[in-house]
């Protein structure tokens, strides 16, 4: 499964808006199996721009970019595009979190390969069964499985920013015993308090850690 260029571009963007690191096409393609075709010209100007905004406004970058996927899909006059392949082949409802209840111009007919056409697009829920086999072909590794993944209603979002090591202070977050923010893999944080879990994902956790079960984890959730 894939993202289509238009949901690649949407990320790459909303991903380097709040990141420093700024990651090149391929390293983030594959690292969250979006099909960001290769352009060495689109890819230089967007960081230009990128970086000029930062230095202005600081972060997160909220300015508006040039928009990345009208450059690579050749729609934007202005700029001539070569889709000629992709860097990286792409591979890759809630409850309430209760801290009382639970113990707690020219349009090109070329697209990159791998990539979805927009009218090809499904609107369907995205799966934990779905999102454990992108997560499988990922570099999202961690010893014993101590990781958890939070499973959106959509696809859309950099697997890095979903995901979480298991730590001690992770644990208690979950279990509503103490703290609520969560360190995410990509550096940003995760507020428990602005998403509703699945309650039963979050007993399944616990009891599996109690089994002494390896994981990875997942939990599925809606943002509130």
């Amino acid at each position: 499964m894939s993202f289509s260029l238009q949901e690649s571009c949407k990320m790459y963007e909303r991903h380097l808006r709040r990141q420093k690191a700024i990651p090149t096409f391929a390293v983030f393609n594959k690292e969250n199996f979006t099909c960001l075709p290769e352009n060495e010209v689109v890819e230089t100007e967007f960081k230009s721009a990128l970086l000029k905004a930062r230095k202005a406004y600081g972060m997160p970058v909220t300015r508006r970019l040039p928009s990345l996927y009208h450059k690579l899909s050749g729609t934007e006059k202005s700029v001539s595009v070569s889709v000629s392949s992709a860097v990286v082949g792409s591979s890759e409802k809630a409850f309430v979190y209760d801290n009382e209840k639970y113990e707690g111009a020219m349009k090109m007919n070329i697209r990159p390969p791998n990539c979805i056409a927009i009218d090809e697009l499904k609107e369907d829920d995205l799966t934990v069964e779905e999102y454990r086999d992108m997560v499988e072909k990922s570099p999202l590794k961690e010893a014993k499985g101590l990781l958890v993944h939070f499973v959106p209603q959509k696809r859309g979002e950099a697997l890095s920013s979903l995901a979480c090591k298991l730590t001690k202070k992770t644990w208690e977050a979950l279990r509503g015993k103490k703290g609520h923010l969560i360190k995410m893999k990509d550096g940003t944080e995760l507020d428990l308090k602005s998403i509703q879990m699945d309650l039963d994902d979050v007993r399944n956790l616990v009891l599996s850690r109690k089994r002494k079960e390896e994981g990875p984890y997942f939990i599925r959730f809606s943002r509130i």
